[in-house]
């Protein structure tokens, strides 16, 4: 089967080395999977343009961000795990060391509410990117010290959480009620659409990577709750940002 042709080789035909250098790149690079957020914290911490991951959609701009007495990368990852992990790909060569993803989630229990912070522990390999950056295996653990990280920055902070396990899929209109209880019967408690692939990207090339989420929706049931959550708004914006920005500033102090 195709998933079973992991090539250990680092070098490609295509090759992430190809990047112009962008000097005094930060090594701790966040990465928010909402508009809105990343718009508001430009507008609140002037962020300012030091290059770009480029796609054939066009081109996503790096900022970078000063605040927490931290510089940092702040991008708006695009969805989905292997457009997400370009950003790795790219920004490792320029010196990227840390990462730290936020983004919505749906929850696969109803008791977790709209608005709840997810840190996930391990992630359901449910797309395909992952299988070409480490062998086929059905789930992979997220590294215990970059979960630790997150922990120590939400717990500094205050900020209520849970962990578990998360679900990663490719098919976003596939996630059928027969396949969300299987996973819930696998321990998941969340569902998303990047965990899994940038956790193989990290691992392959030897970065840091944490990620939690914002719970948005739910798929316990047969019919799908689809939330009233906004994807901005001050509150969830400093609780994304400043809980990012802690757990990297831990990652790059356990370098």
């Amino acid at each position: 089967m195709l998933c079973n042709e992991f090539d250990p080789n680092p070098v490609a035909i295509i090759n992430p080395s190809h990047q112009e250098p962008i000097p005094d790149f930060p090594a701790i690079c966040v990465g928010i999977f909402s508009k809105t957020i990343v718009d508001e914290l430009l507008e609140k911490y002037s962020g300012e343009v030091m290059g770009y991951s480029k796609f054939c959609t066009g081109w996503a701009p790096l900022y970078r961000v000063r605040a927490f007495d931290a510089e940092v990368c702040l991008f708006m990852p695009l969805v989905g795990a292997p457009a997400a992990a370009g950003f790795i790909e790219d920004l490792v060569p320029w010196g990227g060391r840390h990462f730290v993803f936020c983004g919505a989630a749906g929850t696969l229990r109803r008791d977790i509410a709209h608005g709840h912070l997810i840190v996930p522990t391990a992630a359901v390999r449910d797309e395909g990117l992952s299988y070409h950056y480490l062998p086929p295996a059905d789930e992979i653990e997220l590294q215990p010290r970059c979960v630790e990280a997150c922990r120590e920055a939400l717990d500094s902070l205050h900020y209520p959480y849970i962990e578990g396990k998360t679900w990663t899929t490719d098919a976003f209109f596939r996630e059928t009620e027969k396949k969300a209880q299987r996973r819930r019967e696998q321990g998941c408690v969340s569902v998303e659409m990047e965990c899994a692939g940038l956790a193989a990207v990290a691992q392959f090339r030897n970065v840091d990577f944490a990620q939690f989420f914002y719970v948005t929706d739910t798929l316990d049931g047969p019919e799908w709750d689809e939330g009233i959550l906004p994807q901005g708004g001050a509150g969830l914006t400093d609780i994304c940002f400043r809980a990012a920005v802690e757990t990297g500033k831990r990652l790059a102090a356990r370098t």
